[in-house]
């Protein structure tokens, strides 16, 4: 059995049987490892090194899910939840460990998905980016379900949602408006037949507030109907009374004003700063000090090219392209939402002159010769990624045949960034460097930034 001990009195691989054992490591999704007979045990709410008794949960055959009973003695990594939802709430699953073994744990994730999935070594450390993160309060957007007069999270794994009387990991404004929103949810029956409410701060400063943005209900099975007018109703009366205002999914065309724009600053070497402004629906980073490190650290990378033109795939709101376009001699942005691709050109015309320019397409279906019309012939020297948790595979085409000198990739995903990865090095790339992005403390998202150059023939 290994290092697993077992209770004599109830040995047995049913659900709900009692096992004690010895956490190894941390799962992708922030579950603690063990071991059973050769099988991998997932145990939430575990840190490595702690000494566990559990039930088994599920038996997934290969693998089996196990629910934590008691901590018999704590790893050197444990510490107490400071938030009192987290035996719960499924967004904070790494809470219970210490800042830096957060860290560890999510470079190892990364690595193992690297050599599982992409069959490949970096060939370089992993090393921090650098930037000093803030553990709480430091989201600026968050996305709220909402069941009757309840609103919170999900539990893991379910749609069972977990209550809240406020989260730890948002921005004061985001705080004080669920906070409004709960009181509201209590006594106004119609403001209750919605999904989900999203909140963004709106500024970098406090005294700028918040922007509410409504999931009319069905929102995540993909029916997006309108609100019900007695909800709207509620809703904007709400807005008038804080100053918050609301907007709902499907409002709007990409072509009319948002209804509210947030706003991130964001400092580039050698000039003052610059501001990207961004609708409710689009995209935006949600750790805005970590964002403006990452923003450093891309423009870093990409000196080696900076001389000629490039290709930012999955540009947003512009997040990089129009930092971009303020170094080199000219970049493309490609992006899907329309909404975003409207804010990013309203964005690179804010930052002033520069050589950012903008298609709205979804980057599996451009060919190289569309790009390179985009960009008066040329064929770019740096290709930046930085897709959805989807990842890029669709896209990986493009860029082998386009045969950047340097490709930059910003992950938030290590599974599908290992995937994508075997691609890039099988087509004659290789990392040269790779930084781990510390977007999301306390979660188990994990985010990175890889440098890649072109130094063999392709496989």
């Amino acid at each position: 059995m290994g290092n697993v001990a077992v209770r004599s009195d109830v040995f047995s691989e049913k659900t709900g049987a009692i096992y004690t054992a010895d956490v190894e490591s941390i799962a992708a999704g922030g579950a603690g490892v063990a071991r059973l007979d050769g099988r991998a045990v997932f145990i939430p709410r575990t840190v490595p090194g702690d000494s566990v008794r559990f039930r088994i949960a599920a038996d997934k055959g290969k693998f089996l899910r196990g629910d934590l009973d008691e901590v018999l003695a704590g790893g050197p990594s444990r510490r107490e939840p400071p938030c009192i939802h987290w035996a719960d709430c499924g967004g904070c699953p790494l809470q219970q460990m210490a800042p830096e073994a957060q860290a560890e744990s999510k470079g190892r994730i990364f690595l193992d998905a690297l050599a599982r999935i992409g069959k490949m070594d970096p060939g370089v450390p992993l090393e921090a980016m650098g930037a000093e993160p803030d553990e709480f309060a430091y989201r600026q957007r968050a996305r709220f379900q909402v069941r009757e007069n309840a609103v919170g999270f999900f539990a893991p794994g379910t749609r069972r949602l977990v209550p809240l009387a406020g989260c730890m990991l948002v921005e004061p404004p985001v705080a004080e408006a669920f906070g409004e929103i709960r009181r509201l949810l209590e006594k106004d029956p119609p403001a209750r037949r919605i999904e989900s409410v999203e909140i963004t701060a709106l500024g970098p400063g406090a005294e700028d507030g918040a922007g509410l943005f409504l999931y009319p209900s069905g929102s995540r099975d993909g029916r997006t109907g309108p609100l019900a007018r007695r909800t709207r109703r509620a809703w904007d009366a709400f807005s008038q009374s804080t100053g918050w205002p609301v907007a709902a999914a499907g409002d709007r065309k990409a072509e009319e004003p948002p209804a509210w724009l947030s706003r991130q600053e964001m400092e580039i070497p050698g000039r003052e700063s610059i501001s990207l402004r961004i609708s409710p629906e689009s995209f935006i980073q949600p750790n805005r000090k970590v964002n403006e490190a990452l923003g450093r650290a891309v423009l870093g990378m990409t000196e080696p090219a900076t001389g000629g033109a490039a290709l930012d795939l999955f540009c947003g709101a512009g997040n990089f392209t129009v930092p971009l376009g303020l170094r080199v001699k000219k970049v493309l942005g490609v992006e899907s939402n329309p909404f975003a691709i409207r804010d990013a050109e309203a964005n690179s015309r804010i930052a002033g002159p520069g050589t950012a320019r903008f298609l709205r397409r979804e980057a599996g279906d451009l060919a190289p010769d569309e790009v390179k019309k985009e960009l008066d012939g040329e064929s770019p020297d740096l290709v930046l990624l930085d897709p959805p948790r989807r990842g890029a595979l669709e896209a990986t085409p493009l860029v082998l045949a386009l045969k950047p000198r340097r490709i930059i990739y910003v992950s938030c995903n290590p599974a599908t960034f290992a995937r994508d990865a075997r691609e890039l090095h099988e087509g004659g790339y290789a990392i040269d460097k790779a930084l781990l992005v510390p977007m999301f403390p306390n979660t188990a998202h994990v985010e990175t930034v890889t440098s890649w150059s072109r130094d063999r023939t392709p496989t």
